[in-house]
């Protein structure tokens, strides 16, 4: 694989909002972020003229127009057309929808990372998405990031990672990985011994079921506090071969409550607008005599508080890390950063197992 460069962080802003209060706007989708974006725009005075579908038959939507690619009204075309999809599932895939959508005759499709910066104050946090001309003020950070990284096939993924979040490309090449999200082979190759494994956002198990496969597991800790996931998680935990303990509880910096916005499957996460509140620990005070061997945290945002958290049981046990890297814009060099302020010499990669940048995970060594 050919060294990568490191990307140009300059964008140019695609965006043009007094064309599109006078002119109106289409969005691509009819699910839930298309019907947020709606709401976004026109509380910006953005009027929304329709939805467009990739199939189907024309009708309506919250009482707007719905179009199918093939039968679009006269006109349509000639409208801006923003990207309504923000998932990490294949059907999302950005450069195929942008494809279809150039072929429908529709000029330059808007992702929403091009035109997020016009409706942020209304959408509000929705993972990565940032104003893309943020980045520009944290290139010492990302270059040091860069080098940091460990292999080349990291570097050319931040690199194009980046490049798709600035919007210069609709697509990141080799993405999704083929490796096991949170095992990948030269990781799990270092667990030759029987382990301790913690699982920080344990949803219903999945991943706890996934580390009894990859690794030659001791001992198990669990932790997930949502009331939906976390009966399916004990549940499924119970057929598992290593001991294995479930904890109900959320991992901070802190020993206390936090509210907690729960209900919303493995998307449950802390948050001043959650409905309810729930337990925190410090991984540092609940598991202060445990051997940990792999630490594993994917926690919706929260990922720099629960290793904050741990940071004492990280230093005395030095564990092979997995810890998401994706729900905030700026965990891409703030957790790489945490990791290095250690001082422990870790080494660090970069995977990413969905589409659309969704499901990337930082692993150290």
């Amino acid at each position: 694989m050919t060294a990568p460069d490191f990307p140009s962080l300059h964008v140019d802003d695609d965006t043009d909002p007094t064309s599109a209060r006078r002119n109106g706007v289409l969005i691509f989708g009819c699910g839930g972020f298309a019907r947020d974006v709606r709401a976004a725009a026109e509380a910006n005075g953005i009027p929304v003229v329709g939805f467009v579908v990739s199939a189907g038959t024309p009708g309506t939507c919250d009482g707007v127009p719905v179009a199918p690619l093939t039968g679009l009204p006269a006109g349509w075309t000639n409208l801006p057309l923003w990207i309504g999809v923000f998932n990490r599932e294949a059907v999302s895939d950005y450069a195929a929808i942008v494809d279809a959508c150039r072929t429908a005759g529709f000029a330059t499709p808007l992702l929403p990372q091009q035109y997020y910066a016009t409706l942020a104050e209304s959408l509000g946090w929705r993972y990565w998405l940032a104003d893309r001309r943020a980045y520009a003020a944290h290139h010492q950070a990302l270059t040091g990031v860069f080098a940091q990284l460990d292999d080349t096939e990291s570097r050319t993924r931040l690199a194009d990672l980046l490049r798709f979040r600035l919007g210069q490309s609709a697509t990141i090449p080799n993405a999704p990985d083929a490796g096991a999200q949170y095992f990948p082979d030269f990781l799990c190759a270092l667990a030759t011994e029987p382990i301790g494994f913690v699982d920080v956002g344990a949803y219903d198990g999945d991943t706890l079921e996934s580390a009894a496969r990859h690794l030659p597991l001791r001992e198990a800790w669990a932790f997930e506090p949502d009331a939906d996931n976390f009966p399916r998680l004990a549940e499924r935990a119970r057929h598992l071969t290593p001991q294995t303990t479930c904890v109900p509880c959320g991992a901070s910096s802190i020993n206390g409550t936090l509210a907690f916005a729960g209900g919303h499957g493995e998307a449950s996460a802390l948050g001043a607008g959650g409905n309810t509140r729930i337990q925190v620990v410090r991984l540092d005070d609940c598991l202060p005599n445990a051997r940990v061997d792999y630490l594993k945290l994917d926690v919706e945002g929260h990922e720099l508080d629960a290793l904050s958290g741990a940071e004492a049981l990280i230093r005395r046990h030095r564990p092979l890390l997995a810890i998401a890297g994706y729900h905030r814009w700026d965990d891409l060099w703030r957790i790489p950063e945490w990791i290095a302020g250690l001082g422990l010499d870790y080494r660090l990669r970069l995977r990413i197992h969905a589409h659309n940048g969704f499901d990337a995970v930082f692993y150290a060594y």
